[in-house]
């Protein structure tokens, strides 16, 4: 199948096409032909959902990335993200790099008090 399907279209636009699409299906259809389709089209939606979360299960885990943070393991500190063993050493420069933001933050605040206090 063609990977360009189904095509990059802002989100908005392609809820909008199916709308349309509905829209015209409506004034052709009587009720039951109508909840008929529409059941049909529900069914098609969910056995896609079902078959696209199937298949990320199975490559979540050929990629060792599934991760149960609900599991015994996990909640007796022995998952992923158990840190007792860890340093948080190698984090040092981005909390430096926050720290050293909302301070700049904090000035520029401060700068535009004063051109605002100036102004009155």
């Amino acid at each position: 199948m063609d990977t360009n399907f189904p095509p990059n279209i802002h989100p908005t636009t392609y809820n909008f096409i199916a709308i349309a699409i509905a829209l015209l299906l409506v004034d052709d259809l009587n009720a039951n032909e109508q909840n008929s389709l529409g059941n049909w089209f529900l069914l098609l939606g969910q056995y896609l959902a079902t078959n696209a979360a199937q298949q990320q299960l199975i490559e979540s885990r050929i990629e060792n990335n599934n991760i149960n943070i609900n599991s015994k393991k996990n909640k007796s500190g022995q998952g992923p993200y158990d840190n007792t063993n860890k340093s948080n050493q190698n984090q040092r420069p981005e909390v430096e790099f926050l720290l050293d933001a909302v301070q700049k933050i904090a000035r520029d605040l401060e700068d535009l008090k004063k051109q605002m206090e100036e102004k009155e």
